[in-house]
């Protein structure tokens, strides 16, 4: 059944999205309109699409001369409400990229129109699609792991989006709510609950400084000893939807956001564990969860070995019992960005818009309890002690909030 979509933002995750919808449907599914005001980025867009999609300069335009059967809003974090507002009374089939917005103001704004949408709106949590993630969950649910108990999620990481808009605060919202929202989002659900409260660390203690915020790495006389250079365009070859579009300069007065952070977490089912992120290692990208039950303990390997000696990019998901055999299996995604998680999108997507399903697999309520993680870390960090996160959220979603995963 052939399906016609608009992407709102045609740059580095809006020509990932229609380049994906494209190509996951064989075509069935095709773009008719983007809003992109930069030429360079729309330009890009169409090379990767193979087509030149109808291109708008804004969400109502698109709207006004179109009929569509789903759009995806993937413009910078701190305008997904900007867009998003202008569906309303539509029923449009949406997906909204991670995370909903770059403030608290926003998230709540977004929540509260999700409520009042008559169509699906799904968040753009893409690794819960992996299926490295979807087999844990079934294992999980299947009682393992037994009594599930603690947690443990790391991720290292390089600071390649410390060149763009997410430097800052204001317009990204810090690395614990655009990059780690993702492990918080899986940890939620495997877990299968809300958080409580949260303690956190939160120090910027690399980037920052005070070089200007139109500096750009190609235009640096220090470029050559910098650890932190990149070439503007830079495309990684194994994986053609990674380019480097921006290269602002890191050390920018502008450049104000955490990139190290520790976070601990109770989850209203009793359960507690802890979060950490680093965003300065280069040569060190790792991401592995554990997740402790009274009868096993989960260890999820999604980035296979360090630089040096990785062979493929791959993961490993292993049960370790008590007593009995370790289970081990592995997952390859070679080539294949968020773990292989890009066909699983597509289906969910295609068939919300079909109506073939109405329950959305990663929606609003969920992202927000993730999103909520990574607002009361912040808040805590500032004030050194917990922060519960029913106290700081409005009086309509506190009965709600702690029973999200439980509907």
């Amino acid at each position: 059944m052939k399906k016609e979509i608009a992407i709102i933002g045609f740059g580095e995750m809006g020509k990932r999205h229609a380049k994906d919808m494209h190509d996951h449907s064989k075509g069935e599914v095709r773009i008719v309109a983007v809003c992109e005001l930069d030429d360079k980025k729309y330009q890009e867009g169409v090379e990767w699409l193979g087509y030149s999609p109808e291109r708008f300069s804004s969400v109502l335009e698109i709207l006004d001369n179109t009929c569509l059967d789903g759009a995806i809003i993937a413009s910078p974090n701190h305008t997904h409400w900007d867009a998003l507002q202008h569906f309303e009374g539509k029923s449009i089939p949406l997906i909204i990229e991670k995370p909903l917005d770059s403030t608290y103001e926003k998230l709540l704004k977004i929540v509260d129109f999700t409520e009042r949408y008559s169509a699906p709106i799904m968040v753009h949590h893409v690794m819960r699609y992996a299926p490295i993630i979807k087999k844990a969950k079934e294992l999980i649910s299947d009682g393992i792991l037994g009594k599930l108990c603690s947690f443990r999620f790391n991720l290292n990481g390089g600071g390649g989006h410390m060149h763009n808009f997410r430097r800052n605060k204001l317009s990204g919202g810090g690395q614990m709510l655009e990059k780690a929202t993702h492990d918080l989002d899986i940890m939620l659900h495997l877990m299968n609950s809300s958080p409580k409260r949260v303690a956190a660390i939160c120090k910027q203690q690399v980037f920052g400084g005070d070089k200007s915020d139109t500096l750009c790495c190609s235009d640096c006389d220090e470029k050559e000893s910098c650890m932190m250079y990149t070439k503007r365009g830079e495309t990684n070859s194994a994986i053609k939807d990674i380019n480097v579009s921006k290269d602002l300069c890191v050390y920018a007065k502008s450049a104000n956001i955490p990139d190290n952070e520790l976070c601990m977490i109770e989850l209203e089912n009793g359960t507690f564990g802890s979060q950490t992120n680093s965003f300065f290692i280069e040569r060190y990208y790792t991401r592995v969860y554990e997740i402790i039950g009274d009868a096993a303990l989960m260890r999820i390997c999604l980035t296979g070995l360090p630089y040096e000696t990785q062979k493929s990019y791959q993961g490993k998901l292993e049960v370790f019992p008590r007593r009995s055999e370790v289970q081990e299996i592995e997952f390859e995604y070679e080539n294949r960005i968020h773990y292989n998680s890009s066909p699983g999108v597509f289906e969910h997507f295609y068939n919300l818009m079909c109506g073939k399903t109405t329950k959305v697999y990663s929606p609003v309520d969920e992202a927000l309890a993730a999103e909520m993680i990574a607002i009361a870390a912040y808040r805590s960090s500032e004030l050194g002690k917990y922060v519960i996160i029913k106290d700081i959220l409005p009086d309509n979603l506190k009965t709600s909030f702690s029973s999200i995963f439980q509907k």
